[in-house]
């Protein structure tokens, strides 16, 4: 069996996929089901997989490597193979019960880490001064622009977060302790390299692995096999689980349109689905599949308020997938229970605004601006007036304001004690706990449906993925409107939109940017 180099994350017209070019696939949803279900096919003895390279974030290299394991520990050897990749691939061959590589394979590993650039005396030398007001000392998305490192707080709360990632991967890639784990700090490794330190078992050539004249097995195999399973000609009424995935930075988007966009949380266009999986009687439950760095608090707080509305008719289920901080955690302590991946960046439960200030600059370039009809606090509005003392205590008061609302809703939500707070909020950053009541459960998308399924064991379920639409918008961007500065906010990865000098952001992951995409 070939796993899927890639998982369709939209639904896609007949017109678009002639348009990409692109071979479809399966979606991710699927794919784990498919898995699931292999577990249940009779006189299933060996798996044999065939690893090509693979787009996949960490928490899907992660998902899918549970499930091998589910598969292995059920009784079935699996075999795994494999000419190239990188720390997600070996992820996925931890689970195997044999691991073969090709010949001159090469494998390049990066695991968590953090290298960020500090722009404080750089955006000074150019009569830039940015003016940063957070609600606690580990909101640090600010420091990267008004300081020349880490603040003390923010560096060790980081350390440790990625310090303790590093050590659940290793723990997997060393074969639960059988391996040395130093041997996978080096970036390049070669089949050779990897088979004498045990982790590959052997080399062979593609063709030694899955030979000619043996049986390729579809990646839809175990999820038609579920599909089988449950057939029946006079089937009962099932009821549907919404699935709906999160994916991107919270904004508020168009209010005059309803559909979703690929890559971020629009308030508007999530709150109309929202109701509209509230209104459909064949819809039994909903689980928000989150993955988001934060964005704008008040969105936030717009789908946070739309979910409770949804909670009254029906229950409401969170999965956390690769991130959900700031106002991805905000929106999910709405939910009835969260599960999480257990390699998920949550936590940054606080605020932070910026503003720069570009008066210097201006002066530089021989450019003048003169104040007509400014008012108090007006000046929050410019970038060339610098702040009065009045503007800069009610920004300070503002950032309180979200803090307080923030810590409110996920006090309420997840009924944690208010002193608890203390030590969750103030914009630390960190892996899912259960202890601390952050989440109710370390696991996958599947063990969410399943614990849904286990609290009414004589109903009939069916599964709806609502994945967002791709269009001619979705591909081609201008399409939509894009403009200089959603086109700075993606060079400087973040999504930042610069507003006479503000850069609004209420809520975001601090500076530092990992890539999981196996890169």
């Amino acid at each position: 069996m070939e796993f899927p180099s890639f998982f369709e994350t939209a639904n896609k017209s007949f017109f678009i996929r002639k348009f990409q070019g692109k071979q479809t696939s399966i979606t991710r949803l699927d794919f784990l089901t498919g898995l699931r279900f292999l577990g249940k096919v009779p006189y299933l003895k060996t798996l044999k997989i065939y690893l090509p390279p693979m787009d996949w974030s960490l928490s899907e290299f992660w998902e899918v490597k549970e499930e091998l394991n589910r598969l292995k520990f059920g009784g079935i050897s699996i075999q795994g193979y494999t000419k190239e990749g990188g720390l997600g691939t070996l992820l996925l061959l931890s689970a195997c019960s044999v691991r073969y590589a090709g010949r001159d394979s090469e494998f390049h590993i990066q695991l968590p880490s953090a290298e960020t650039a500090f722009y404080g005396d750089f955006l000074k030398a150019w009569g830039i001064e940015v003016e940063a007001f957070a609600s606690g000392p580990f909101k640090s998305f600010a420091e990267a622009f008004t300081r020349n490192g880490f603040s003390k707080e923010a560096r060790k709360n980081i350390e440790d977060l990625i310090l303790n990632l590093q050590s659940i991967l290793l723990t997997s890639l060393s074969l639960d302790g059988k391996l040395k784990k130093e041997q996978f700090y080096k970036p390049i490794q070669t089949a050779e390299g990897l088979r004498s330190i045990g982790f590959i078992d052997s080399i062979l050539t593609e063709r030694e692995f899955l030979p000619d004249d043996e049986r390729r097995l579809n990646e839809n195999i175990g999820y038609r096999f579920y599909k089988l399973q449950n057939f029946s000609l006079l089937p009962k009424k099932a009821k549907l689980i919404a699935v709906v995935p999160l994916e991107g930075g919270i904004v508020g988007g168009d209010y005059s349109r309803k559909e979703r966009e690929i890559g971020k949380i629009s308030a508007y266009s999530t709150i109309s689905l929202l109701r509209e999986l509230k209104e459909d009687k064949s819809v039994s439950s909903v689980v928000l599949e989150i993955s988001s760095p934060g964005g704008s608090a008040f969105h936030s707080e717009l789908i946070h308020q739309e979910i409770l509305n949804l909670k009254e008719s029906k229950p409401v289920f969170a999965y956390f997938k690769d991130v959900a901080a700031s106002g991805g955690y905000y929106i999910a302590s709405a939910a009835e229970s969260i599960t999480a991946s257990e390699v998920c960046i949550t936590g940054s439960i606080g605020a932070v605004m910026v503003r720069a200030n570009l008066k210097k600059l201006y002066n530089r370039a021989k450019v003048k601006k003169e104040s007509v009809g400014f008012y108090p606090y007006r000046e929050i509005l410019s970038e060339y007036t610098p702040l009065g003392k009045e503007s800069v205590r009610y920004l300070q008061e503002e950032i309180k304001r979200i803090e307080s609302q923030f810590y409110a809703r996920v006090i309420e939500g997840r009924k944690i004690e208010p002193e608890k707070m203390k030590t969750l909020g103030g914009g630390r950053v960190y892996l899912p706990n259960v202890e601390n009541k952050i989440v109710d459960k370390l696991g996958g998308i599947l063990d969410v449906l399943e614990s849904i399924e286990d609290k009414f064991p004589k109903t009939r379920f069916a599964v709806s993925y609502e994945l967002p639409e791709y269009n001619f918008r979705s591909e081609l961007p201008s399409f939509g409107g894009l403009h200089l500065k959603q086109m700075i906010g993606e060079m400087t990865g973040m999504e930042t939109f610069l507003e006479n000098g503000w850069m609004n952001r209420d809520l975001y992951l601090s500076s530092v940017r990992i890539h999981w995409n196996n890169r």
